[in-house]
C-alpha cells in the first residue's frame, strides 16, 4: 500500500465534480448552511489554481440561489447551467445563466460539449447523482473537512457504485484531506 500523497493529475478538459464534505459525509446543514466550510479560507485549498482550469459550471437550484445570496457572483467569465425550472436570467456581472428544467445526464453532457475547458458540476445530491449515475463526470474530488455534522444533508441522493480509482490524495495544514477519484476506470482487485 502506498501511503504517500499522490500528485494531482491536472486535466484540461472533461467534467469535474469537486466539493467539501464533513467527516461524516454531509455537504450542508439541513437549512443549507455550509458554515463548516466557510470558516476555512479558500487559499488553504489552492482553490485559485484549480479554478483556473474551469471553463463552465453546472449547478442545482439550491446552490444557484445560495451563490446569489452571498452577493458577489464569482463566475462572471464562466457560462453557467442551473437546473431549476425557470427561464434565462442574467447573473450579477452580466453572466448569462442558462436554466434547464431538471438535473439530467443529457443536460450536463450537452453543456459540457460547449465548455472551453473543464466543466465543474457544482451541486448537491440531485445534480451529483445525475452526473455520476449518468457517467457524465470523469473526476470526483472530495475535500473532507475536519468537522462532524451528524444528521444533515447527504452528499448522495441515490446510491453510486460506479468505478472509482484514487488518482490524488493529500492533506492541508488546516486538517482537511483531499481525495480525487477517476470515475472512468474500473478498479482492479
Amino acid at each position: 500500500m502506498n501511503k504517500q500523497p499522490q500528485p494531482e493529475i491536472k486535466r484540461d478538459t472533461g467534467e469535474d465534480t469537486s466539493l467539501a464534505v464533513s467527516l461524516d459525509g454531509y455537504v450542508a446543514r439541513l437549512d443549507g448552511a455550509v458554515d463548516f466550510v466557510e470558516k476555512y479560507p479558500l487559499a488553504d485549498f489552492d482553490f485559485g489554481e484549480w479554478a483556473e482550469r474551469i471553463g463552465a459550471l453546472v449547478m442545482g437550484r439550491k446552490n444557484y440561489r445560495q451563490l446569489l445570496e452571498w452577493g458577489e457572483w464569482l463566475w462572471d467569465a464562466h457560462p453557467t447551467l442551473a437546473l431549476p425550472s425557470t427561464t434565462n436570467l442574467a447573473a450579477s456581472g452580466g453572466t448569462t445563466v442558462t436554466f434547464r428544467s431538471a438535473p439530467s445526464a443529457k443536460a450536463i453532457t450537452e453543456w459540457s460539449a460547449q465548455a472551453p475547458k473543464r466543466l465543474w458540476v457544482f451541486g448537491g445530491g440531485n445534480v451529483m447523482a445525475a452526473a455520476l449515475l449518468g457517467n457524465v463526470v470523469d473526476t470526483l474530488a472530495l475535500t473532507i473537512m475536519p468537522e462532524s455534522l451528524c444528521k444533515e444533508i447527504s452528499f448522495f441522493s441515490k446510491p453510486y457504485r460506479g468505478p472509482m480509482r484514487t488518482i490524488h490524495s493529500g492533506w492541508c495544514d488546516n486538517g482537511a484531506i483531499r481525495l480525487v477519484y477517476d470515475t472512468t476506470t474500473v478498479r482492479a482487485w
